[in-house]
């Protein structure tokens, strides 16, 4: 295939994402401007940000008055994920620039991530890549744009729904893993339980920022058991045999 045939692909494989990016960057539109963004700021900051967690992270944070010191340290590890997403993607062309390096990581999220990475190796071009994280990253500022558009015709139930949509997409994620997996679940609960105490006397913001972090390490240990006893396990049967 040539590059005009490779980027209408990705295009196309990036159609599911568009549907959930539209209907996601339309409710952080409209949480941003009950929050007291302007529709310019709205719309500017699904260009510039492009992180659905990220953006109403901010968003809500902003609400509650906390500092930018907290917004900005609470985006850095929300959006952490993201250096190694780049890098794992990065490694597959064969050569890339510094240039391009540049642009395209500002273009990596969960979803093109998780189709370029299991693309064939037939596919691994940069204009198959670019169809698919380009179109991706349109369809989230059409979303945006949606949103601020369609704000003051939208029934006052369905914007007031529209709050909760990011909640119920991270429940969505979660709780098939967590139903499978005993610890998954426990620190699901425990990061649940860690928040809403500390909520309780300190700043959301930052109460979100020491739950992020203590139930990362306790998470990251958790994983550090399961392989040590994995390598256990499978050095027994070696010396078995």
């Amino acid at each position: 295939m040539n590059n005009k045939q490779l980027f209408l692909l990705g295009a196309r494989h990036s159609l599911p994402i568009c549907l959930g990016y539209i209907s996601v960057g339309t409710a952080y539109a409209v949480m941003a401007l009950q929050a007291g963004y302007t529709q310019f700021e709205t719309i500017l900051m699904s260009v510039v940000s492009y992180s659905g967690s990220g953006q109403f992270f901010a968003v809500t944070m902003a609400k509650e008055h906390s500092s930018l010191i907290a917004i900005a340290l609470g985006l850095f590890l929300l959006n952490f994920r993201y250096f190694i997403m780049s890098t794992c993607i990065f490694s597959r062309f064969e050569k890339l620039s510094n240039l391009s390096r540049t642009f395209f990581a500002h273009c990596v999220t969960d979803e093109p991530f998780a189709i370029f990475t299991t693309a064939p190796k037939d596919l691994v071009k940069l204009s198959y890549f670019s169809g698919l994280v380009l179109t991706s990253w349109s369809s989230w500022i059409l979303g945006a744009v949606i949103g601020v558009t369609a704000n003051d015709y939208l029934p006052v139930d369905l914007v007031n729904a529209m709050n909760v949509a990011l909640y119920a997409l991270f429940i969505a994620i979660i709780v098939p893993p967590a139903k499978v997996n005993f610890k998954l679940m426990l620190i699901i609960l425990s990061a649940a339980v860690m928040n809403i105490i500390l909520t309780s006397v300190m700043n959301a913001c930052w109460a979100i920022l020491v739950t992020i972090v203590c139930c990362s390490l306790v998470g990251a240990r958790f994983m550090d058991n399961k392989k040590s006893a994995v390598k256990n396990e499978n050095d027994i049967k070696a010396e078995e045999s």
